[in-house]
Formats: C-alpha cells, sequence, structure tokens
C-alpha cells in the first residue's frame, strides 16, 4: 500500500491540470506536487490560497482535502514507500503515525542500496520545519507519562537494551531490530489506549525512532537518519517529551557537521537550545553547548570567540549540572563525553588558526580535554574509545606534530579491528585527507595511509575507493 491523497488528485485532473500544469501556475516543481499527492509533505502556508484559487475551493475545503489520506496498492514492492516524511507538524498524530509504520515497514523490507539513495535536506527547506516545531511546542500542556501497563515498562526496557547495544559498537548491526520493534509499537498506536498509556507508547516510538537515525547515522544513511530524526520529533511532541526533541535536533545537528553542512548545523543547534524547556536536563543543555561550540569553530576564525565562549559554558553546565537521575535516552552524557565535545571545537579552531600563538592555545586546550575525555571513557563504549585515539591524533596535528599524529592514528586502527561503523570510517578519511594534505612528505603518514588502507580492504570494502 502507498499513501495518496485520492480527493486532491481527482480535484486536480478534473479542472484539466496535468501536475505540470499546476507547478507551473504555482511557481514550483513538478516533483513537488508529487509529494503533496503522494502525502510525503504539505504545502507551505504561503501557497495554499494560490492553490485553493486555482482548484476553485475554499481554504476549509483545500485543508479537508488535503487532510484525507488513503491507502492504495502500490505495484512496487507492496509496502508503504514514503521517500518523505511530513514536514507540517500541525498534521494529527493518526496521520503521522500511519506514516511512521509504512515507513518503517519499507526500511525493513528495503537493501541497504535503496535506503541510501534517499537524498539529505538541507537549508530552508530543513530548518524552516523544526524551526516550525520548536514554535509548536507551546501548544503542549501536561505532565510526564505516569505508571501504567506491565506491557509499556517492558518496552521501555528493551530500549535500555538497544541503546546498550548501540554503545558497544554493536548497534548499527541490529538496527533492523529496532526498526521492527519500532513498526510493532506504531501499530500498537492505532488501538484504543488509556491516555496515559498512550503517551507512555508515544514517548517509547520517539526514543525508538531517534535511536533508529542515530543507528542509520552510524551506517551512513543519511537521508533515512534524517527521516527517523524528524518522525521523532512528531512522536515528542505527540508524548509531550520537548528535551528528548531538542535533543534530536542535536543529534541532526551532528548529521548536518558531517554533510559539511556548518550554516545548517549552526541554525538547528540554535533552535534546539531555543526549544529547551527550563526543567529540561542540564546534560541535554551541555550537550547542544558543545555541538553550538563546534558548529561556530568549523566557521572558521570569524567565529572563534563565540565557539570558545559555548565551549567554557558547556563545561560550566556540566560541572554545575545537579546529581539527579537523567532521562536513559541521555545516558551516555557524562563527563567523558562533555570534555570530548569541548575537545572537538578546539581543534578545529587549532586547525583553522594561522597565527602560531593562537593555534598553539586551542591546541592545549583541546589536549587538556580529550586526555581528560580519554582517561574518563568507561568500559563498554568501543566505538567513542575508537573515536577518542583518533580525536587526540587530531590533537597533535593541530600541535603541527605530524609524526605523533599518525603514531596515534595507527593505534586508533588497532582499537577499531573489530568495529564496524560507517561514521568511524568517515573519521579515518576526513583525519587521513587532512594529514596528507599538509604533511605529504613525512614516512609516518605515508605508513598510516596504509595502514588505514588495509583496514578498509577488511572493514569497508566498497569505501576503499574513497581512500
Amino acid at each position: 500500500m502507498a499513501l495518496k491523497r485520492l480527493r486532491l488528485i481527482q480535484r486536480r485532473k478534473a479542472l484539466g491540470y496535468t501536475q505540470e500544469d499546476l507547478a507551473g501556475r504555482l511557481g514550483c516543481e513538478r516533483t513537488t506536487i508529487i509529494r503533496w499527492e503522494r502525502a510525503e509533505t504539505e504545502p507551505q502556508p504561503w501557497l495554499r490560497p494560490r492553490i485553493a484559487q486555482l482548484l476553485h475551493l475554499t481554504a476549509e475545503e483545500l485543508g479537508d482535502l488535503l487532510a484525507d489520506v488513503a491507502d492504495v496498492p502500490d505495484q512496487r514492492d507492496g509496502f508503504t514507500l514514503v521517500s518523505s516524511v511530513p514536514l507540517d507538524f500541525s498534521l494529527s498524530a493518526a496521520h503521522t503515525v500511519r506514516v511512521m509504520e509504512g515507513f518503517s515497514a519499507h526500511d525493513i523490507a528495503s537493501r541497504r542500496e535503496a535506503l541510501a539513495g534517499l537524498a539529505v535536506m538541507t537549508g530552508v527547506a530543513l530548518v524552516q520545519p523544526v524551526r516550525q516545531w520548536a514554535a509548536s511546542l507551546t501548544l503542549l500542556a501536561g505532565s510526564p507519562p505516569g505508571a501504567g501497563a506491565d506491557e509499556v515498562s517492558e518496552l521501555e526496557q528493551a530500549v535500555t537494551l538497544f541503546r546498550r547495544w548501540d554503545a558497544s559498537g554493536a548497534g548499527g548491526l541490529r538496527r533492523k531490530a529496532v526498526v521492527g520493534q519500532l513498526n510493532a509499537i506504531a501499530e500498537s498506536l492505532g488501538e484504543s489506549h488509556p491516555p496515559q498509556i498512550t503517551r507512555r507508547l508515544f514517548q517509547v516510538t520517539a526514543e525508538l525512532a531517534q535511536l533508529a537515525g542515530w543507528m542509520a547515522y552510524d551506517q551512513g544513511l543519511f537521508g533515512i537518519a534524517q527521516r527517523y530524526y524528524l518522525l521523532a520529533l512528531h512522536m515528542c511532541r505527540e508524548g509531550m517529551s520537548p528535551g528528548l526533541g531538542a535533543k534530536v535536533i542535536g543529534d541532526m545537528t551532528q548529521l548536518s557537521t558531517a554533510l559539511g553542512n556548518y550554516e545548517d548545523s549552526l541554525m538547528l543547534v540554535h533552535t534546539a537550545l531555543y526549544s529547551l524547556p527550563r526543567h529540561a536536563s542540564a546534560l541535554v543543555r551541555c550537550e547542544l553547548l558543545g555541538l553550538e561550540s563546534r558548529a561556530y569553530a568549523q566557521l572558521g576564525e570569524r567565529e572563534a570567540a563565540h565557539a570558545a565562549r559555548s565551549a567554557e559554558t558547556c563545561v560550566a553546565i556540566y560541572d554545575e549540572a545537579p546529581a539527579e537521575p537523567a532521562p536513559d535516552w541521555i545516558h551516555y552524557m557524562n563527563q567523558a563525553e562533555a570534555d570530548c565535545l569541548v575537545a572537538n571545537a578546539y581543534i578545529e579552531l587549532a586547525l583553522h588558526a594561522t597565527e602560531r600563538s593562537r593555534w598553539q592555545d586551542y591546541a592545549a586546550k583541546a589536549e587538556v580535554h580529550s586526555l581528560r575525555a580519554r582517561q574518563a571513557r568507561g568500559d563498554g563504549y568501543v566505538r567513542s574509545r575508537v573515536f577518542d585515539e583518533i580525536r587526540l591524533a587530531k590533537v597533535r596535528l593541530g600541535q603541527r606534530e605530524p609524526a605523533e599524529s599518525a603514531a596515534v592514528a595507527m593505534n586508533a586502527l588497532q582499537i577499531a579491528a573489530e568495529t564496524r561503523s560507517s561514521l568511524l570510517v568517515d573519521w579515518f578519511l576526513h583525519f587521513d585527507r587532512a594529514l596528507t594534505v599538509r604533511h605529504p612528505d613525512v614516512a609516518d603518514v605515508a605508513s598510516f595511509h596504509e595502514q588505514l588502507r588495509e583496514y578498509l580492504r577488511k572493514a569497508a570494502p566498497a569505501r576503499a575507493g574513497d581512500l
């Protein structure tokens, strides 16, 4: 089955418009009309009066046609094929649950190649809907979900287990299990439950969607990760979980950073900080400030003062955080994570700086936080330990010590031997490019390059050509 707005399609055809005709009159692309008719996106508010005029409808009648979404047979794969998710956060909970169920079913049934083909939204197309979500938080009311059925408690415990899989570095390999659980809960949301149970189910669905997004991101499936994050925001709204929603936007910030969309990163993290309620966990605010610091740093030396201010505030927030239980979805946010966030920002500043005294100062601060993160890292976080080593290698690069940088990076390769993570591969490749561009004639640099080639041959043969 596939989602379609059949009555909207019928209205267009009754007035003699092709999709190209309507797009031309509205000044948009035919693909935009296709996405509207497939119920993947919503017309922007400023376009709706013109659409209503062309289709000879009142605003209320157009709203009814847009809200009327039906399942129709899809000849391609028998599942709900949704290449995008609703960007309108005023849609009903029932509609977004149906999209969640269909999208996760498509994910389960599809090969990696099909999922990797989903495009990633950037710029206004991404940031504006996220801001709409933040603005919609003023409509939320009520207390956190209370106690309920034992079955919901079991689901919550299952999500905790899935997170520990991810922390151990095995999460990406078991992503389909998480998506399967997400699909089952989305299906159950179509049934009738007491209000408190419904709230808890939306909360669990939001947490699973966030985790599915993170695992997809770790596998290099950026398009599908972004869509799970957007679906998580829909579920956060229904579950009245603005703190988790702000954390999800933080995850979207990291995705934009990985793609080099640094302006998007900064706008997204500002939106997350704006949306965060005062009573939210200090750990969420700490993480967002660390991400803000790095976003500023990646924009170059002109934003160095803002980057340093956000970094120091991140540390202060963590140090002053009350000793109270935190939600499990932010369980990883400890001293090591706070330090590595700040180190990331200072590393970027050190690499961008040209004046000796400045890069020495930034690199020295990056070193302090990197070593502290490395020392504080707990057991069971194999992937994070590899990141700690790559981060330290980048510190040495920022200190203009290429041989030492390469040596630390080779140690990281040894630790990563049994870990499968597309994100780790990306970090190694980006580091290798920075190292070889700056110091192409250093023997240890060449040695690391060859060891990385061997690592890719075993761990990610499809990426060997990226070296």
